[in-house]
């Protein structure tokens, strides 16, 4: 089981800047836990995982912020260093550490008006149609074959087939 936590700023922010909110995956499972963080495509939805942050402003419901259609459709080859094992009760941030990157939809939005906002965050491993396969995860070029690509499929089908939705933070801009 995996819990997928969103940390938001402690009181006002301010308009023209964008707010500080942190991510953290822990395993909440009784047996080790194989994940990847936040890679290249996975923002946007062009490989496994998917990692779907919105920020939509409160009162109107309006999104505001999502991410941005890729610009290339390649992505950078899935690596066994991107993938790690969490230990049950471990914790650790998807967005830090080799190979991970921020999310551009979080750390890119600033409110151009006053008012509330929720950040909210969708980590998909199986993708929206269930029929994901561990080839979906390795990317779209330089791709590893015969034993390395066996080896990394193999670590692949070590991850849960999940869709978790984390609980939304809500930001205020003045």
């Amino acid at each position: 089981m995996i819990d997928l936590v969103l940390y938001g700023p402690s009181g006002p922010q301010p308009l023209g800047h964008p707010a500080t909110v942190r991510v953290r995956l822990r395993n909440a499972g009784d047996r080790d836990l194989w994940i990847a963080g936040v890679l290249d495509g996975s923002e946007n939805g062009l490989r496994l995982p998917r990692y779907r942050p919105t920020v939509t402003r409160l009162g109107d419901g309006v999104v505001v912020g999502s991410p941005v259609p890729a610009e290339d459709p390649l992505v950078a080859p899935l690596r066994p260093a991107d993938l790690r094992a969490l230990a049950p009760g471990e914790s650790w941030d998807p967005t830090s550490g080799p190979g991970c990157l921020p999310l551009m939809t979080f750390a890119h939005f600033i409110a151009r008006q006053s008012g509330r906002y929720r950040y909210a965050l969708t980590l998909d491993t199986e993708a929206d149609t269930g029929a994901a396969r561990p080839a979906d995860w390795l990317g779209g070029f330089g791709l590893p074959a015969g034993t390395a690509r066996e080896e990394l499929l193999a670590l692949v089908a070590r991850v849960p087939r999940t869709r978790v939705v984390a609980d939304p933070v809500e930001v205020d801009f003045h």
